[in-house]
């Protein structure tokens, strides 16, 4: 009995116990995180925007027209310069002229004294981080379909517009450069 009591005793005396621990400091965890600049630009084919290029067929059936776009949180300035060639014939001699430009349907003027046409400027003196800044509208070039002048204020000629120009396939490029100004 006196053993039953002992083991009892000290089994008991167990749950009383104090213990010394030490606490340690607390931690941490440091959660980083950048946000980059970027600068898109690009066509909208299909719905998906800032695609590099695009294709237009019929383009003497129906004046072509594409969507341009860009978004940036980026500082700086920055111009969005578009330039626009003639139809050249597979040929590489015969051309038929670009009478007009349009941007939302309205007429637009090159940069004065220059073959380009701004479409959009932008000028962030800081990084944005997560502001971003878009523009978009939609731009119809126009192929020459009589004399008279044409986008850049030159003469268009006879065979220099569509119901008078060779027979055959032609190709016009229009470019869309972006220049740090």
């Amino acid at each position: 009995m006196i053993a039953l009591a002992l083991v009892l005793l000290l089994a008991v005396g167990g749950l009383f116990a104090t213990y010394s621990v030490t606490v340690p400091t607390s931690v941490e965890a440091l959660l980083k995180a950048n946000v980059g600049e970027f600068l898109e630009h690009g066509f909208t084919v299909n719905s998906v925007k800032y695609q590099s290029s695009i294709e237009i067929l019929d383009a003497f059936e129906t004046n072509p027209s594409f969507v341009y776009g860009y978004r940036t949180n980026a500082q700086g300035a920055f111009e969005f310069r578009m330039t626009v060639g003639n139809f050249l014939h597979t040929n590489g001699s015969s051309i038929v002229k670009i009478a007009d430009v349009k941007k939302s349907n309205v007429s637009i003027d090159p940069v004065s004294g220059q073959s380009y046409y701004l479409l959009f400027s932008e000028n962030n003196a800081t990084s944005l981080g997560t502001v971003t800044h878009t523009g978009e509208d939609t731009f119809t070039i126009v192929p020459a379909t009589a004399t008279g002048t044409d986008h850049l204020g030159t003469s268009i000629g006879a065979g220099q517009y569509v119901g008078d120009a060779t027979p055959g396939a032609y190709t016009a490029t229009v470019t869309i450069a972006i220049s740090a100004s």
